[in-house]
């Protein structure tokens, strides 16, 4: 069983996210607006990304808030050192990476 399957099965039987969601990065129409990360910031309900951003290994070119089933997620875009553009997910509430961008 490969990465994702693995994952996707972890996440569905812990979040209860669909497995066939688990290999999908959130849509552009699945991010929230500026107004709507403040809220949520205000209320608690998500970390700021610079305190939960501690062990991504390069730059963040983009990142943006978002849902991904039941989860609201930082959908971060990286650079590394050597040129390579990678993505990941971070659970916005917790800062656990749920995705590294890896697949297979």
């Amino acid at each position: 069983m490969n990465r994702v399957a693995l994952l996707a099965l972890a996440l569905a039987f812990l979040g209860g996210i669909d497995i066939g969601r688990a290999a999908e990065m959130p849509k552009a129409s699945e991010c929230l607006a500026g107004s709507v990360v403040q809220e949520l910031l205000a209320q608690g309900k998500v970390r700021r990304l610079a305190e939960i951003r501690r062990g991504l290994k390069g730059d963040i070119v983009r990142a943006d808030l978002c849902r991904w089933g039941p989860l609201l997620v930082y959908r971060v875009t990286l650079l590394d050192t050597s040129g390579r553009v990678s993505r990941v997910l971070l659970d916005a509430a917790t800062g656990r990476v749920v995705y590294d961008g890896l697949g297979d």
